[in-house]
């Protein structure tokens, strides 16, 4: 509640700012202590599943990849909302029957007017999302990721 007082006055700068500041960066300290510890024990004690986290990405039929495919056709020319209609469309076919996202793509002519079989397929690379791992581990100073990824499709 302390740093309500600063709000009054953003825009200037008196005393009162000091004293609530006095309050406010020994508080943020401490609050940022207990966040990281509770991170901290949080992260020693993480358990990774590599086969779950497949076959609960699996369980969505590749409509995961839906965003890919949007963007994908309105860099085909397509008006962000034809796109979008056309997406969805599939993407509920797909969520509601437990069919392939990629495989009712390939079979909307509407979508391979645009969009090649082999384009499609590219768009549904699951290490596309992993591509900058290692430039975030480097960045902070970490070993490189686990170099064991297997490359993989959905559809």
């Amino acid at each position: 509640m302390t740093s309500l007082e600063n709000v009054a006055l953003w825009h200037e700068r008196d005393i009162s700012h000091s004293s609530a500041e006095r309050i406010i960066l020994p508080d943020s300290c401490l609050a940022l202590d207990y966040m990281l510890s509770i991170f901290t024990s949080t992260m020693k004690g993480l358990k990774v599943y590599p086969e779950n986290m497949r076959r609960n990405i699996e369980l969505t039929q590749g409509v995961i990849f839906s965003q890919r495919v949007l963007l994908a056709l309105i860099d085909k020319g397509l008006i962000r909302e034809q796109a979008y209609k056309l997406v969805q469309d599939n993407a509920m076919k797909a969520w509601e029957k437990r069919k392939s996202f990629l495989s009712l793509l390939e079979a909307d002519r509407r979508i391979t007017a645009r969009l090649t079989k082999l384009e499609l397929n590219s768009l549904f690379d699951y290490t596309y999302y992993l591509k900058y791992v290692d430039d975030v581990f480097r960045r902070l100073g970490l070993a490189k990721a686990r170099q064991g990824r297997k490359a993989g499709k959905a559809g």
